[in-house]
């Protein structure tokens, strides 16, 4: 049954022919603010990402899309959530880019003498052919950036204030050769609690990348370090040995190593790891299509920790059609502590956007994903599996354009798990008008209405936005009334919330932004300050 299983799933790779040739890349990003209505996030450039193209985040080890780009600018996207999300300021995110490769014309092998004749006979004539030299040229990009929050209130027990800093550095051919670094890390601690990074530096450093790769040819490479791999992101960061090669549109590759430490993301040796995957791209005249298809056995101190296989997908090859789904097949258990080899779904995500006409745009998703079972990891786990703690959920979206004078949409949520009493329900309503004339000013309202097996709640909010100095400098302004009844209990919780944010461009390398939120509630005053400069090399 296994078999038959993986060799369906791997039909679904059958190549499409088609005249170009591209290769797929992952930029890194992260959440710069969030709104009542939008998701900004940035990138150290946005040159190969499009109005149009889906931005990701990671759940559970699984690329989720997060929202469609609408607007860019050098550095960074905006765009309409696509449902329900819990990503804060900082959170990393995915954008998937295709970067054509540009056809050479070929080479013709010439024999050593003859190419020894042309280096040393000078002719005076610039028409004699020369050797074709596989020149490589070196560039290196990265940002730093610097952040600063801090949270006050009138409980003392909440103040504390937080630094934060990120280097993000890719150096392509270094000194013209064939290699080339790539790395993110940061370094976050708390004031005043020096003592916890001096008893673990790992409690503050956090390497999410750091890796070494050396091009072999134009499309076989090899890489050493902690990497993300595209075609592996539900694996996440993988410390070790990765290798990858492409035929065509077909990509393979192999990876041996370890997963970081789930405590503090240090080196594990212990977690080992091992895996192979095949890949497949290609460009059509309406979009994209990408597949991925992977096979990955985890240990633990040498004992079988997880084996799975996992299937992503995304095509926009239809046109104003969007389609992402991916799952996992966990093939491996623990029945009173007998293994055994048994596929069993354990992760299931779809996807699906249209745009029936230009204005009027509808999205809708299952989720389905169960709680990931690693039999050595996570002593007496299994016993969740009584629970069944699947969350499983259904979305629907619509939005629709007024041209240029705004949008309006609608979105509903109605999520379960099989020991909840009550099904989660979630109503959320948005109407935006842009450039309110005399004031140049955009200006959104929004409501949110929740159920749930404890709570009955509201969420009413305006924002008010414009950019002060076009390309510069970028201002906003937002209120929340929120309004939360604990059904089990005579308990309320009523909040009034007021942000501030000003973003300045102060040129292609240097930026800063300032957030300021006010929390009111019947006793307590919550004040949250986020303060970030970045500069980019």
């Amino acid at each position: 049954m296994r078999k038959n299983l993986i060799f369906i799933l791997a039909a679904l790779t059958i190549t499409i022919q088609t005249k170009g040739q591209e290769t797929l890349s992952q930029l890194a990003g992260k959440v710069s603010y969030i709104t009542a209505q939008n998701i900004y996030v940035k990138f150290e450039s946005t040159e190969n990402i499009h109005v149009g193209d889906t931005i990701f985040r990671s759940v559970d080890n699984i690329l989720i899309p997060l929202f469609i780009v609408e607007n860019l600018s050098s550095v960074s996207c905006v765009g309409l959530p696509l449902g329900p999300s819990d990503v804060k300021a900082d959170d990393p995110v995915v954008a998937k880019v295709r970067i054509k490769i540009k056809k050479e014309k070929p080479q013709i092998d010439q024999p050593a003498n003859q190419i020894a004749r042309q280096d040393t006979t000078s002719t005076g004539n610039d028409s004699v052919p020369k050797p074709i030299v596989d020149k490589r040229r070196q560039s290196i990009q990265g940002s730093l950036s610097l952040s600063s929050y801090s949270n006050l209130s009138n409980t003392p027990v909440d103040n504390s204030q937080r630094m934060r800093y990120t280097l993000s550095l890719r150096a392509n051919n270094l000194a013209d050769s064939r290699f080339s670094v790539e790395s993110y890390i940061s370094f976050s601690h708390q004031l005043k609690r020096w003592a916890e990074v001096q008893a673990n530096i790992f409690s503050a450093l956090k390497i999410y990348s750091l890796a070494l790769q050396y091009d072999i040819s134009k499309k076989t490479n090899i890489s050493f370090g902690r990497k993300v791999n595209i075609n592996l992101s539900n694996i996440g960061a993988v410390d070790g040995l990765q290798a990858e090669t492409s035929i065509g549109q077909m990509t393979f590759g192999a990876i041996a190593g370890s997963r970081p430490n789930d405590a503090d993301y240090n080196v594990n040796i212990k977690l080992l790891e091992y895996g192979a995957f095949v890949g497949h791209s290609v460009l059509g005249k309406m979009g994209r299509m990408q597949s991925s298809l992977a096979f990955f056995e985890q240990k633990n101190t040498g004992i079988t920790d997880r084996r799975f296989v996992y299937f992503q997908h995304d095509n926009s090859l239809l046109k104003n059609l969007f389609l992402f789904t991916s799952f996992e097949l966990d093939l491996y258990k623990v029945v009173e502590g007998v293994p055994k080899n048994e596929p069993t779904l354990t992760g299931l995500y779809a996807s699906l956007r249209y745009r029936i006409f230009k204005p009027l745009t509808v999205f809708v998703s299952y989720d389905a994903r169960k709680n990931v079972i690693y039999y050595e990891t996570y002593k007496g786990i299994a016993d969740r599996l009584l629970e069944d703690a699947t969350r499983q959920g259904f979305q629907a979206r619509i939005n629709y354009r007024l041209g240029v004078f705004g949008s309006l949409g609608v979105t509903g949520g109605y999520r379960f798990r099989t020991n909840d009493i009550n099904p989660n329900e979630n109503l959320n309503g948005y109407f935006t008008v842009n450039q309110i004339p005399g004031i140049k000013v955009s200006a959104t309202l929004t409501a949110n209405l929740l159920k749930t097996n404890y709570m009955d709640g509201s969420i009413y909010g305006l924002r008010l936005y414009r950019d002060i100095i076009p390309g510069k400098m970028y201002g906003e302004f937002n209120y929340r009334f929120v309004d939360y009844h604990f059904v089990n209990s005579d308990s309320r919780l009523v909040q009034n919330i007021a942000q501030a944010n000003l973003s300045w461009q102060f040129n292609n390398k240097m930026s800063f932004s300032l957030d300021y939120e006010l929390t009111l509630e019947e006793v307590a005053r919550y004040h949250r300050i986020y303060v970030s400069l970045n500069l980019r090399f």
